[in-house]
């Protein structure tokens, strides 16, 4: 498959570059190798239910349902690295659906060997920014309570968030035209408190 314009570059923490372009129709093939390297855990994470070894229909169905709504309810973005293996691999991809007027879902899906490296946290804010352009002030989404990493990523953004617990998931919502504020300088973060400081 040909490769298409970069959009945005960045760098991870181990100093590879990353090209970013637009999610789009003809991308499910790239969805499809994500998801290969996406292990277990990764991909309950994700999908929040067990997806040890699914039918490859399924999967490129998916997929192919993921590329083609992209332009049509949302945004959608895929971030690519070269590779020992190949060049231009792709690493993580991020999309939000609109929902209502100003508020759309989230996503984000990085492969397992590049996690860890600032991609998903570097990802999310290029498609916050693309959200803010559209109007959307809310991002929600349902995360697993203790997906820490999620969390500090979603931190990161720098917007107030509201949470509602529900078992072993919680419902967030990230409010895009509200800064975070300013926490107690005790309130140093660790993954045990985290949870506990958005009301």
């Amino acid at each position: 498959m040909p490769t298409k314009p970069t959009v945005y570059t960045f760098t991870t923490k181990n100093g590879s570059p990353v090209r970013v372009r637009p999610l789009e129709p003809e991308d499910a093939p790239y969805l499809v190798d994500l998801f290969e390297n996406m292990g277990e855990d990764s991909r309950y994470q994700r999908f929040l239910q067990a997806l040890g070894k699914p039918e490859m229909e399924r999967v490129w169905s998916e997929a192919e349902h993921i590329a083609g709504d992209a332009l049509i309810h949302g945004r959608g973005l895929l971030a690519f690295c070269d590779r020992t293996e190949r060049p231009d691999v792709p690493v993580a991809a991020a999309r939000f659906v609109e929902l209502a007027p100003a508020q759309a879902e989230i996503s984000i899906s990085v492969r397992d060997d590049m996690q860890g490296t600032g991609i998903g946290t570097k990802l999310l804010g290029l498609l916050i920014d693309e959200a803010k352009i559209r109007g959307i002030t809310q991002l929600v989404g349902l995360v697993q309570s203790d997906n820490m990493a999620m969390w500090h990523m979603l931190k990161k953004q720098g917007y107030r968030m509201t949470r509602q617990p529900d078992g072993t998931y919680t419902f967030m919502t990230l409010h895009l035209d509200q800064p975070e504020a300013q926490m107690d300088a005790a309130a140093e973060f660790s993954p045990e408190s985290y949870l506990t400081w958005y009301k």
